[in-house]
């Protein structure tokens, strides 16, 4: 037991000196925690006309004439190859119907790289009635925090971020968390639910490129790659970065286990 531990805690304190040493400018990205003023943007949507956050919500509207009430706006960063967020759409779909005729604006914001020309047959195949908007080149989905989908945030009418969320968790009761959030802005008071972190099943954001095979990848970098899952990055985040998928690195790091188990061994 004593050896098992020494090899366990000798690979995670190489691991992190790794990690400091070849890439000391890398940070964990996180999404826009809850007490944050929400970026704005200004994008097109599946109708036609472009949609901006502070026509909606802000301490002052921008074009009053179009709208004059500030609204809780709701935002779903999602892809039509995210899987999590074909379950989360459905939801926020009985939110909107609930709360029609309220100020309340909800919007999924698409990352796909092929904008509407794939969006479209899909929304359509889907049956989505959300208002749909086009962030290809992830420029406000950066500006979020955004490395993993789906990422919700909710927004209040003062402009600022009082719940986000990344994941999809079938277990939890999604539509009732939402629910106590409305409420809680509409009353004025904290929001009553745990936030900001990633909760279930996500997927990493992609950038359009093909994925690269494990052939494409040297050594070095899957060494890396392992180094800093163990030292507390996300595997969404590393396998975004590398353009390969999440079970590919999960691969490496049971490859580079044995290897260091076998090296430890042989001493």
């Amino acid at each position: 037991m004593r050896k098992i531990l020494l090899r366990h805690s000798i690979s995670f304190i190489i691991a992190c000196l790794t990690v400091v040493a070849i890439m000391p400018e890398i940070t964990q990205a996180s999404i826009l925690p809850p007490g944050t003023e929400a970026p704005t943007f200004s994008m097109p949507s599946l109708s036609g006309k472009r949609e901006s956050l502070r026509v909606w919500c802000g301490k002052k509207l921008v074009k009053p004439y179009v709208n004059n009430t500030p609204h809780i706006v709701i935002v779903s960063f999602w892809a039509t190859y995210c899987k999590p967020c074909h379950k989360e759409i459905p939801e926020l779909e009985k939110i909107y119907n609930k709360h029609k005729g309220e100020n309340i604006k909800i919007f999924l914001i698409s990352i796909d790289t092929k904008g509407a020309g794939i969006v479209v047959p899909f929304a359509k195949k889907k049956n989505y009635t959300l208002p749909i908007l086009f962030d290809p080149y992830k420029k406000t989905a950066q500006r979020y925090g955004v490395k993993s989908l789906p990422a919700l945030f909710v927004i209040d009418p003062d402009g600022i971020i009082r719940y986000s969320s990344m994941g999809y968790k079938e277990d939890v009761p999604f539509g009732e968390t939402l629910e106590k959030v409305i409420e809680a802005i509409k009353e004025g008071k904290e929001v009553p639910v745990e936030t900001g972190e990633e909760k279930g099943e996500t997927v990493a954001v992609r950038d359009g490129k093909k994925d690269k095979t494990p052939e494409e990848i040297t050594p070095k970098q899957k060494w890396n790659a392992v180094a800093r899952i163990e030292c507390g990055t996300s595997p969404d985040i590393v396998a975004a970065e590398l353009d390969v998928p999440k079970e590919e690195i999960r691969k490496w790091y049971n490859e580079l286990k044995k290897l260091a188990i076998d090296y430890w061994d042989s001493q």
